[in-house]
């Protein structure tokens, strides 16, 4: 990151703000502004939000009472416009509530009811204080992420009821779906409230499957919180791991080789390519047209076929390491990436032509679960799910890593193609077919562009002992969206904080207004078409 960049926004910052500005500094593409006073938390968030072409990343919490720091909050502003992320910082040392930010910035309210659950610190003007992580079963005065919270706590069952919003009219009737599905997904619950088969409301309730990953990996050496990482969601493997191996490099200072870099770009795109034809073939079954399904699913596996060949792994579990990758690719891997590209996208080709040929699936599909452009903005979506409304967003080209700074370079010409066929998407099933179908191909071409690999290592060492309570960011573009994963280093290269914020938990809030006018039936089409993940959000 260009250090006068970095210098402009902090003047910026401190031009308005000086006086409630503790400390300002910044390393890599991070700037971090510490707040004397936590009554000024609102008026900074709102003017980076609003005047600084900004949207809410995360917010992360952190128990540093061992340190005298108390409970720490962190509010993290991704740049629009620029390589940079903005923390704003707050210390909570003598009470357990801050002010809420919800008002002007819509995003924070499910990141507020987060903390609330797992810290016990509550968000004054929120205006939905119900539990969002710990269900009703689980006891008001415990809270998991606080280091005095012992991971082997038995927890007694309590027996509260959860408060849903009550839907109230004429002919309005409930339909309550799960949270146990008859297919092989895992548990959700969802509740419509009908007018006849119109929704006319969603409410979502998740977390029942919520695994304790961020708990886990308190004390856990890195090696083994790389494991982990791979395993919040089975299908962003590499996408998870390179985000956490990221955030490591960045604190140890580490550069990976170049064709490290190549290969993990390899394998994020071959992760993203057979995930987006799973899923065209998942919104063909649920458009009731089961052979353009199957054609896909062939594809699909014939492309895991490939990732077992490259990895040894259907779902590259193993790729990524600290510093680099553990897989290298020769010559003859080479040749294997080409000839099954060439022949999967051939035939996909040809299917995507038969599917645009019924007009009974198009239709299926055309102004079906509606995304509106400001509601997108205003939750802080990503991928797809944004890009399907013209929201141009996407980790690997506004926050270059891996090899994706190679493939970062367009004309100005380019550029406005691009902005007026964003401008044309409407937010539907349909624009998220379309958008699906670009990517497989342009994973396909920056998959052939990476080929060409450097002689050389596939990783650098990282250091005997990291520094205690250093801190840093990683990032990467899964095929739902942008994966955020923090981490805090402990003593003896042990993990103190790793936070996780994955694209689910950012879009499945979006659902809830996708259905809005449609009927039920519609609904699972629509959930396809976003492809949410329950388990990449039940952390």
């Amino acid at each position: 990151m260009n250090p006068l960049i970095l210098d402009n926004h902090i003047g910026k910052i401190l031009s308005n703000f000086s006086n409630q500005i503790k400390k300002i500094d910044n390393k890599n593409n991070e700037i971090y502004i510490h707040l004397k006073d936590v009554n000024d938390t609102q008026i900074i968030c709102n003017h980076v939000y609003e005047n600084l072409n900004t949207k809410l990343a995360t917010i992360i919490c952190t128990d540093e009472q061992k340190t005298d720091n108390g409970f720490v909050i962190r509010y993290v502003f991704e740049k629009l416009d620029a390589d940079i992320f903005i923390f704003i910082i707050i210390s909570l040392e003598k009470n357990n509530c801050f002010p809420s930010i919800v008002s002007h910035v819509p995003a924070a309210a499910t990141y507020e009811r987060e903390i609330k659950d797992m810290f016990g610190l509550v968000p004054i003007g929120n205006p939905d204080l119900r539990p969002l992580v710990l269900h009703e079963h689980w006891p008001n005065d415990m809270f998991p992420l606080r280091k005095e919270f012992d991971l082997k706590t038995k927890v007694i069952r309590q027996e509260q009821e959860y408060p849903f919003l009550q839907v109230e009219g004429d002919g309005i009737c409930e339909i309550p779906v799960g949270p146990v599905h008859a297919g092989i997904i895992e548990p959700g619950h969802f509740r419509f409230s009908v007018l006849g088969e119109n929704i006319i409301n969603l409410e979502t309730r998740l977390f029942y499957t919520h695994k304790g990953i961020e708990k886990l990996a308190e004390s856990m050496k890195l090696d083994e919180a790389l494991l982990l990482s791979e395993r919040i969601s089975g299908d962003e493997s590499v996408a998870n791991s390179t985000a956490y191996c990221q955030a490591i490099e960045k604190i140890s200072q580490i550069t990976i080789p170049n064709k490290a870099k190549k290969i993990r770009t390899i394998f994020g795109e071959l992760e993203r390519a057979y995930n987006h034809i799973g899923t065209l073939g998942g919104i063909s079954t649920d458009a009731g047209f089961a052979f353009g399904a199957a054609r896909l699913h062939i594809l699909k596996e014939r492309l895991m076929q490939l990732n077992e060949s490259l990895s040894g792994s259907r779902i590259l579990f193993g790729v990524n390491k600290i510093g680099g990758v553990k897989c290298d690719i020769s010559e003859g891997k080479k040749k294997l990436i080409l000839e099954r590209i060439d022949e999967v996208l051939s035939d996909f080709d040809k299917v995507i032509v038969m599917l645009k040929s019924k007009s009974s699936f198009m239709d299926r599909l055309k102004d079906t679960g509606i995304i509106q452009k400001k509601t997108a903005h205003d939750l802080g979506i990503v991928g797809i799910a944004a890009r399907c409304v013209g929201i141009d967003v996407d980790t690997r080209y506004d926050h270059p890593y891996a090899n994706y700074v190679v493939h970062n370079h367009r004309t100005p010409q380019q550029v406005m193609q691009s902005k007026i066929e964003m401008e044309k998407r409407s937010g539907d099933v349909l624009a998220r077919f379309e958008v699906r179908i670009n990517e497989v191909h342009d994973s396909f071409k920056i998959i052939r562009e990476s080929l060409d690999l450097d002689t050389g290592g596939l990783f650098a060492d990282v250091p005997v002992e990291i520094t205690p309570y250093g801190s840093a960011l990683g990032y990467a573009e899964s095929h739902r969206g942008q994966t955020l994963h923090w981490v805090m280093m402990g003593e003896k290269n042990s993990i103190f904080r790793y936070k996780i914020r994955t694209a689910s938990f950012c879009n499945w809030k979006i659902i809830e207004h996708a259905v809005l006018n449609d009927i039920v039936p519609d609904f699972p089409l629509v959930n396809k078409s976003l492809d949410l993940s329950y388990s990449g959000n039940d952390l």
